[in-house]
C-alpha cells in the first residue's frame, strides 16, 4: 500500500496547530483540525471516492475548532478518543474560555479506545492513550508513521500544566512510547517539525 502524508495547515501560537492529510488509494483521513481552512476541505471533498475521517488527537481547542465545520462542508465524520469524547465541548477542559476562542458544542461519530485498530478504507489505524497533556490524549499510528499531537514533539514533550494534564502520567505515556516503537518510526507532532523516535530517543532532553 502506498501512503501520502500532507501537511494541510501549520502553526504554534493561539487557534494554530498542525494538520495533516493521509493519503492513499483507498483512504483519506485528516488528523486534528484547529481552524477550518478551504484547502483542507478540498483535500477531503476531491476524495469523496474513498473511505474518509476527521481523526481528533485531543480535545484542545486549537487541535479541534475547525472539526465541526469540516465535517459540515465535507460530510466526512469526526472520531476521538473515548476519553477526550466526553469533555471535548467542556470549555475549561479545551481551553477556550481561557484563551477566548469559542468553540461550539459538538460531537464526534465515533469514539475510540486504547489499542484499538480503526480500519478506514485500506488504511489500519493503531490507536494509543497517552495521557499527560490532557487525560485522553491519543497518539495514532499508521504504517510507520505516528501522529503523536501534542504529546511528543521534536526535542520536546507537551506541557502538562493544563487542565486535566498530568506530568506522572506523561511520563508514563513517554516510556510507553519509547517501548512500543522503534527507531525507524517517523514522528508528525502536533507542532513544530516531523522527526523520528530514534531522534528523539537519541536528543529529546525529556526522554533521558
Amino acid at each position: 500500500m502506498i501512503m501520502e502524508i500532507k501537511l494541510l495547515d501549520s502553526g504554534y501560537y493561539i487557534a494554530s496547530s498542525n494538520s495533516y492529510g493521509i493519503l492513499s488509494d483507498g483512504a483519506a483521513v485528516v488528523v486534528d483540525c484547529g481552524r477550518y481552512n478551504d484547502s483542507t476541505a478540498k483535500f477531503l471533498n476531491d476524495n469523496r471516492d474513498k473511505a474518509r475521517l476527521i481523526l481528533l488527537t485531543h480535545a484542545h481547542f486549537d487541535h479541534i475548532g475547525g472539526a465541526e465545520k469540516l465535517r459540515e462542508k465535507t460530510g466526512a465524520p469526526i472520531a476521538t478518543g473515548k476519553t477526550e469524547a466526553a469533555h471535548m465541548c467542556d470549555p475549561e477542559y479545551n481551553l477556550s474560555e481561557r484563551l477566548r476562542h469559542k468553540i461550539g458544542v459538538f460531537e464526534p461519530d465515533y469514539v475510540i479506545s486504547d489499542e484499538q485498530t480503526v480500519t478506514v478504507g485500506d488504511l489500519k489505524i493503531k490507536a494509543y492513550e497517552t495521557p499527560g497533556h490532557t487525560k485522553g490524549s491519543m497518539v495514532y499510528l499508521v504504517g510507520d508513521s505516528l501522529f503523536s499531537g501534542d504529546t511528543l514533539f521534536k526535542n520536546s514533550i507537551g506541557r502538562t500544566d493544563l487542565f486535566s494534564g498530568n506530568g506522572d502520567e506523561m511520563q508514563a505515556s513517554l516510556e510507553r512510547i519509547m517501548w512500543l516503537f522503534g527507531d525507524d518510526i517517523k514522528v508528525y507532532p502536533g507542532h513544530n517539525e516531523a522527526t523520528t523516535i530514534g531522534e528523539e530517543r537519541m536528543n529529546n532532553p525529556y526522554l533521558r
